[in-house]
């Protein structure tokens, strides 16, 4: 299915004496502009009169380019899961089953739709596949408590079955970890202190096989990065909990310890994480599961805030803010996939305001 195609299973709900504008044509031109590196409404109706010979290559736009507050208004308008539906049916077209996929949820405050009218700003929950780079889904919460429904959701939601799945620590809760053993997957959780019996329970496993001298290192990963010099040791093992940690969180198998070893101008310090997980005790890819959970922070998060400017974003009118922030995660995950001559997603963006045919290529594989 083509761009085009995936826009058409959206639902409009306007009023028929209200459609000067074709809803398929203002998105089509959206998101053009938002891959072109435009920000605000009045960017994408600069652009859009710009681009408008470029745009009636692929729709008709008989009524040319409506007004900034218009696209505001019609956007608004767009039914935030039907949209949603139509990231699904392109995302599920780009992902491979060649592999056990690692899906990292996390939170994300918009911070420039916070206005001086309202207490919070918007908070967004993204299901985010760590391996290809792609953004599955998305909902809003009004609170960062309200992640631990809206995960539960997404899970519901979402086609999880053989993934490996990371949350933050803030989502260990028996019935999260049980939804995901319903649905075949596997979890990957960071223990803090908001499971104090727990996190005990782990860190003394792992103290009394420390003091033994018995620990095996699983995995052992070195990094250098501008002059800090970085160890991982990840240890494993099986988990041993007392019988009424067994009976509260019946799907932990392993436990997971993650020593880092850092040298930074001339000074070393020596940090240790504790991990649960339902993957068995002897799997040697943990430490990348791991690693893989700040994806999310370090390529999604970082690329919403440094190429495309969303946390800097003054678009706050109600319902066309979650909408627009899903229009750029579409834009994102098509930019990840595009294999066409570009470094960076800067790059492509860049590139793509700047070339016709690029941008083409980039939508339609031209």
């Amino acid at each position: 299915m083509s761009l085009i195609d995936h826009l058409s299973v959206i639902e409009d709900t306007r009023s028929n004496i209200n459609q000067k504008h074709d809803l398929i044509d203002v998105m089509f031109l959206v998101i053009s502009a938002l891959a072109s590196g435009c920000e605000g409404w009045q960017d994408i109706e600069i652009y859009g009169e710009e681009k408008l010979a470029w745009l009636k290559k692929y729709r008709p736009f008989i009524n040319g380019i409506p007004r900034r507050h218009t696209i505001a208004r019609i956007l608004r308008a767009v039914v935030a899961e039907s949209l949603l539906e139509a990231l699904a049916q392109w995302v599920n077209e780009q992902r491979t089953t060649q592999h056990k996929p690692v899906i990292a949820f996390d939170g994300k405050v918009l911070r420039g739709s916070y206005r001086n009218d309202k207490k919070t700003a918007l908070q967004l929950v993204t299901a985010y596949d760590t391996e290809r780079g792609l953004v599955l889904s998305q909902k809003p919460t009004e609170t960062k408590n309200g992640e631990i429904n809206v995960v539960r959701q997404l899970i519901d939601i979402l086609n999880v079955k053989g993934s490996i799945i990371t949350v933050d620590a803030l989502h260990y809760q028996r019935e999260t970890l049980e939804k995901i053993a319903e649905k075949k997957a596997h979890v990957v959780v960071q223990v803090k202190n908001n499971q104090p019996k727990l996190r005990e329970a782990v860190v003394s496993q792992f103290q009394a096989v420390f003091d033994a001298q018995k620990e095996k290192v699983v995995t052992e990963i070195k990094q250098e990065h501008h002059g800090r010099k970085e160890r991982r040791y990840v240890f494993q093992l099986k988990a041993k909990l007392p019988e009424e940690l067994k009976d509260k969180w019946p799907t932990v198998r392993s436990i997971i310890a993650v020593e880092r070893h850092r040298l930074s101008n001339g000074k070393g310090t020596v940090e240790t994480s504790y991990y649960i997980s339902s993957l068995s005790p002897n799997n040697k890819l943990i430490g990348h599961y791991i690693r893989q959970h700040w994806r999310i922070e370090n390529s999604q998060h970082y690329v919403l805030d440094v190429v495309f400017k969303e946390d800097k974003s003054r678009i706050a009118l109600d319902g066309a803010v979650e909408n627009i922030a899903l229009f750029r995660r579409f834009v994102m995950n098509m930019l990840q996939q595009c294999d066409c001559g570009a470094p960076s997603q800067r790059s492509k963006l860049k590139k793509a305001g700047w070339s016709d045919d690029y941008r083409a290529q980039i939508f339609f594989g031209l």
